[in-house]
């Protein structure tokens, strides 16, 4: 659980402190951001996460990447850092190669691959553990699917939804590697 904590506390830190940064410094970070199908565009697939556009948006994943961290952490150790990892770098690459022509930045893509993960396990794997765990992150979270519709032009729906197809099919992938009770 500790681990989880840190681990997942890190990364909300990691992502304040280049928000602050980008405050302080007159430079427009987005620009490291995801721009699709552009060499350059290709940066954004390792920085979009941390970088985001505004104090609402920041706060806004703040929380749901510390929770979904922590819960990816403590209930699925073994294979945590594989399904982060992956999670990031599979959801800005399918968001680099088939978003729109915009600049994509933020930690939801992240979050909807975390989401994604953590609620299909539960039925790939569908043991007790599994099933509880989606169960809980549904309740909390499960809301929040409609985000990969297109909504509002300022937000990165295909980061939302590449995210949680990557989450869906990384789970698919590692149901075995998933431990029980």
């Amino acid at each position: 659980m500790k681990k989880a904590l840190i681990i997942s506390s890190s990364v909300v830190l990691l992502m304040w402190f280049v928000f602050l940064v980008d405050v302080i410094i007159p430079i427009d970070f987005a620009y490291f951001g995801i721009m699709p199908r552009t060499i350059s565009g290709l940066k954004g697939i390792l920085f979009a996460p941390f970088l985001h556009a505004d104090l609402g948006h920041i706060v806004s994943n703040s929380g749901a990447i510390f929770v979904l961290t922590f819960t990816l952490f403590w209930c699925y150790k073994n294979i945590a850092w594989r399904v982060w990892i992956l999670s990031a770098l599979s959801a800005g690459f399918l968001t680099w190669i088939f978003a729109r022509t915009s600049y994509h930045i933020g930690m939801s893509a992240v979050i909807f691959a975390l989401l994604g993960f953590l609620l299909a396990i539960g039925i790939f794997k569908f043991s007790l553990k599994t099933l509880i765990i989606s169960g809980i992150i549904f309740f909390l979270y499960g809301g929040v699917i409609f985000g990969v519709l297109p909504s509002d032009p300022r937000i990165s729906w295909e980061g939302h939804l590449f995210g949680f197809i990557s989450g869906i099919v990384i789970a698919k992938l590692n149901k075995k590697n998933v431990e029980d009770f």
